[in-house]
């Protein structure tokens, strides 16, 4: 069995073959008369190119051994694409299958012309081994992005799950547990000591309201976070619910912000929700500032506090920091933070919009 051409070892050479070089000059040309949104990302570019040249080694080695074209495969099937399991940031090959027709339109030529078949049916056999190495790409690159982005969605949320049982628990199961006390201590006191029997039952009235809010607070939490309305009215009915009204806050944003797939605001909202709620929970600000951009092909979001702010690194990040940087993996993205004392906080995220148009 003829195992793929590793397309990372064709990254970064000083120089290629000549026939490398013709097949990159091609696969350039074609995306760009063909108007693909790929020719105006050098990263992806290099990671299809890569893959070309990977497919044309592999091709010709199949030829050359005598592989039948049962014998393509694209590496371990088992096996991520990246040793981080991460998809690469340049090229999403579900959304750009475009690109792989126009890998195949390219490349079919040159392969003819390199291996020179011998009659009709030699010519065809190299045309069906060159669409199967380019379609085992296109369906393994497919069926890892497919796979990574929703199982690492589906752990931030059992974990986000898992925090909020922890606190009906520790807090609602309490307020409850002592509410019920306080009206156990209430009959008892009903006859020998009116006063402090109405105090116990106030004290017990207390507790029940407070553990009301508590479970309104997580039922909001459980429901979708993005509806309809998209991620700006989210995030406004966010801050019109739980921002303290003395806390100046504004709201900037810029683009479409309905046209990101659903995946995406919702992410970049939780990740944006939990920035908020630290500055206001933990920086006492007077000032707080959210800025959303949204163009072709990124997504960009901040939350600026001008509150107390700290020394970066000097105290270990909680949960709430690392699950904002794993939601920003998921998104292919990168999320920064900057802070000083006496001066704020600065939350940055980044993001590839890979399936704006979907």
């Amino acid at each position: 069995m003829i195992r793929a051409a590793d397309a990372d070892s064709y990254r970064g050479l000083p120089t290629l073959h000549p026939v490398h070089e013709e097949i990159c000059g091609a696969i350039r040309h074609a995306l760009r008369e063909d108007g693909n949104e790929l020719a105006a990302r050098p990263e992806a570019i290099d990671e299809l190119t890569a893959q070309a040249c990977a497919v044309f080694d592999e091709v010709v080695a199949m030829v050359t051994g005598g592989a039948s074209p049962d014998a393509v495969t694209a590496g371990d099937p088992a096996a991520p694409p990246d040793a981080d399991d991460r998809p690469r940031r340049g090229l999403d090959w579900a959304h750009s299958l475009r690109a792989g027709t126009a890998l195949f339109e390219v490349m079919l030529p040159i392969a003819l012309r390199e291996l020179a078949p011998a009659g009709e049916a030699a010519a065809a056999r190299v045309s069906v081994l060159l669409h199967q190495a380019v379609l085992a790409r296109v369906v393994r690159g497919s069926l890892a992005r497919m796979t990574s982005l929703p199982d690492r969605a589906l752990a931030l949320r059992q974990d986000e799950r898992r925090h909020i049982a922890r606190e009906l628990h520790d807090r609602v199961l309490h307020e409850i547990g002592l509410a019920l006390q306080g009206i156990d201590m209430h009959q008892y006191h009903a006859e020998s000591s009116p006063a402090l029997a109405r105090a116990k039952l106030n004290r017990a009235a207390g507790l029940l309201r407070q553990a009301v809010y508590t479970l309104q607070h997580f039922t909001t939490e459980l429901r979708r976070s993005v509806g309809e309305g998209g991620l700006e009215r989210a995030l406004r009915s966010y801050l019109d619910t739980h921002a303290d009204p003395a806390v100046d806050i504004t709201v900037r944003t810029s683009g479409d912000l309905l046209a990101l797939p659903p995946y995406v605001s919702e992410e970049a909202y939780l990740i944006l929700r939990e920035a908020v709620r630290n500055a206001l929970r933990h920086a006492a600000p007077s000032r707080l500032d959210l800025a959303v951009e949204v163009t072709d092909s990124a997504l960009y979001a901040a939350v600026t506090d001008d509150g107390c702010g700290f020394l970066v690194g000097a105290t270990p990040g909680g949960n709430g920091l690392s699950s904002m940087r794993e939601r920003a993996k998921v998104l292919g993205g990168e999320l920064s933070l900057s802070s000083a004392p006496e001066v704020g906080t600065v939350v940055e995220v980044r993001a590839p919009l890979w399936e704006r148009d979907l």
